[in-house]
């Protein structure tokens, strides 16, 4: 697991400021959920690229509008849940989906987390 400092603007917001937090490089394997563009419910595998507590990337082959609501369903290592299947279940709403250079069908998408999340089953 790497870790970097990524600066994250409120640019929604016009008197917001820059912050600087954590950013964290995992490839953990979990579920993406939502609307996507046509306004139709999709579910997709997809691997964590980055997650701060702000925000988390990854690529996905579902387009998705901005401000859209995601739900994240985590798989948690072994290791971390004593051996039980634990999932992280969080939802956010996107902030950026950009094609990949190369990879005309995938695209990387970064969602602001909401602060409220889950760890359970996996299906909350």
């Amino acid at each position: 697991m790497n870790s970097r400092k990524a600066t994250i603007t409120g640019s929604d917001q016009p008197d917001s400021s820059q912050a600087t937090v954590r950013e964290f490089s995992l490839t953990l394997p979990m579920t993406v959920s939502g609307l996507d563009t046509r306004g139709q419910e999709f579910q997709e595998n997809s691997v964590l690229s980055t997650i701060s507590s702000e925000q988390a990337s990854f690529l996905l082959r579902t387009r998705v509008e901005r401000k859209t609501v995601l739900k994240l369903v985590i798989s948690l290592p072994p290791k971390l849940a004593d051996g039980q299947p634990l999932a992280l279940v969080i939802k956010g709403r996107v902030r950026n989906s950009e094609q990949v250079p190369g990879e005309p069908e995938l695209r990387r998408v970064v969602l602001e987390l909401d602060s409220r999340y889950f760890i359970g089953s996996g299906e909350a």
